[in-house]
């Protein structure tokens, strides 16, 4: 995959309560899911961190702290536009070790092609934490959240609106064809944007991923 003019980042500022235990650092098939998703932005993003108060992550890659508490993940992805030194800024949530990098990559490919200021997924339904920026939007999202917004489909949809460009939600017709579709099926998309929230959502995973090793 080519390297393009983004800076990538993990969203890991959440507080696994559901898990139990920090998710970041949960191993998924050996490999703590925080290294995972951050070797799948490495692969096509010319820079890459985590957007977390997390220091104990720095091993992976470069941390940058949230000035907003108990928001969500809108915290992180001002904190990444905030540190950003790249014109693009993407970010994908720490707990979706499923997702390949080359569904990431024709997104990216494509809204970069037509220079889509602001979008996200919506892979069956709507993945506002999978979101690709301009750096330059920052002002507005950060106005947005000092305004009371806290969720993150609408400070990206407003956040567009507020400077003029229109947003974007990438479904699996528009990455992999319309009207023929020739992408995955809706098992698989399932699959592959599953949230590894608890411990029998990691258990279900591996076995699926073991299942299509054998």
């Amino acid at each position: 995959m080519e390297r393009l003019p983004i800076h990538g980042f993990v969203l890991a500022g959440g507080n696994s309560s559901r898990m139990g235990q920090d998710k970041a650092l949960l191993r998924f098939r050996g490999q703590p899911m925080v290294e995972i998703a951050v070797e799948k932005l490495k692969g096509l993003c010319a820079e890459v961190g985590i957007a977390g108060n997390r220091e104990d992550l720095t091993r992976y890659a470069p941390v940058v702290s949230e000035s907003r508490m108990n928001i969500g993940p809108a915290a992180g992805v001002e904190a990444g536009l905030l540190n950003a030194r790249q014109p693009w800024v993407l970010f994908m949530p720490v707990d979706v070790p499923m997702v390949p990098g080359e569904l990431l990559q024709l997104w990216v490919d494509e809204a970069l092609r037509v220079k889509m200021s602001v979008s996200y997924l919506g892979i069956l339904g709507k993945q506002p934490p999978f979101c690709l920026l301009q750096r330059e939007r920052q002002a507005s999202f950060s106005r947005l959240l000092d305004e009371g917004e806290r969720r993150l489909e609408v400070l990206l949809n407003r956040t567009a609106e507020a400077d003029g460009y229109a947003s974007w939600m990438y479904d699996e017709r528009d990455l992999y064809g319309y009207p023929d579709y020739r992408g995955p099926d809706e098992a698989t998309l399932a699959r592959w944007f599953a949230n590894v929230n608890t411990p029998e959502d990691l258990a279900e995973a591996e076995r699926h991923v073991d299942a299509l090793d054998r």
